[in-house]
């Protein structure tokens, strides 16, 4: 039954083209077509293992919105800017927190990780520069955050 309990649903953050379709209102074709106009972002992946994310969904949501307001193709481009292009894992670009802990060895941790889940990286990076030698780096204590 769809009633409104379907609609309080969450989107699946992994969709096909036609499901994008589906759940937006807007063609496959016209789908494609964004993509080619610079509207929306291509997807993730290619061929088979191509798929769609919920920024996907939202992006083209204001754009039908735009649409419904009778504005054509360049004015939604201007309003909206260029599409956040995804990376491998369909989310922006993620600042990383980095650990050196040697001359060619660095440590990484994703920014937005458990506070908990960053203390243990700093231990370990700290455990690693013992491991290596004192001097290994020479500062002793340096983390950057880098933008990946």
């Amino acid at each position: 039954m769809a009633g409104p309990d379907r609609a309080r649903e969450p989107e699946p953050d992994a969709m096909t083209i036609h499901q994008l379709a589906e759940r937006s209102g807007v063609p496959a074709r016209r789908i494609r077509y964004y993509i080619a106009q610079g509207l929306l972002p291509p997807p993730v992946g290619r061929g088979r293992a191509a798929h769609y994310r919920r920024a996907h969904l939202d992006r083209l949501r204001q754009i039908q919105v735009l649409r419904e307001a009778n504005l054509g193709l360049e004015e939604i481009r201007r309003r909206l800017g260029a599409p956040p292009v995804p990376n491998r894992e369909g989310a922006p670009p993620a600042v990383w927190r980095r650990w050196a802990v040697a001359p060619g060895v660095e440590l990484h941790v994703r920014e937005d990780v458990a506070p908990e889940a960053a203390r243990v990286a700093r231990a370990l990076a700290g455990v690693a520069r013992q491991l290596l030698g004192e001097n290994a780096h020479g500062d002793g204590d340096n983390d950057d955050e880098v933008t990946t």
